[in-house]
C-alpha cells in the first residue's frame, strides 16, 4: 500500500508498507505496536496495512517490521528501503 502525506512546507513523502501474506502468521505484534497502521484480517489470519500508516511514526513502523517474527513487513520511504526481510 503506497501512502502519501503532507509535511510542513507541502512536500509529499511516499511511504510503502507491505505485508507478505505468505510469510505473515498473524501474531499481531505489529498491531499492538502501531494499531493505526496495521489490522489483522480475521478471514485470512494475516496483518494488513491501514491508511493510518501514512501518519504513523516511521520509527515505530520500522520497529514493527524488525519485530515481526516472520519478517513479513517491508517499509519503504521515498524509494529507500528502511526494512525488508533478509
Amino acid at each position: 500500500m503506497t501512502l502519501e502525506h503532507d509535511l510542513a512546507g507541502g512536500a509529499h513523502v511516499g511511504v510503502d508498507v507491505l505485508v507478505d501474506p505468505d510469510l505473515c502468521i498473524g501474531s499481531g505484534d505489529c498491531v499492538r505496536l502501531v494499531p493505526g497502521a496495521f489490522q489483522i484480517d480475521e478471514d485470512q489470519g494475516v496483518s494488513v496495512p491501514q491508511d493510518g500508516a501514512a501518519t504513523a511514526d516511521i520509527d515505530l513502523l520500522v520497529r514493527a517490521a524488525q519485530g515481526c517474527p516472520t519478517q513479513a513487513i517491508r517499509v519503504v520511504r521515498d524509494g529507500a528501503v528502511l526494512h525488508a526481510s533478509n
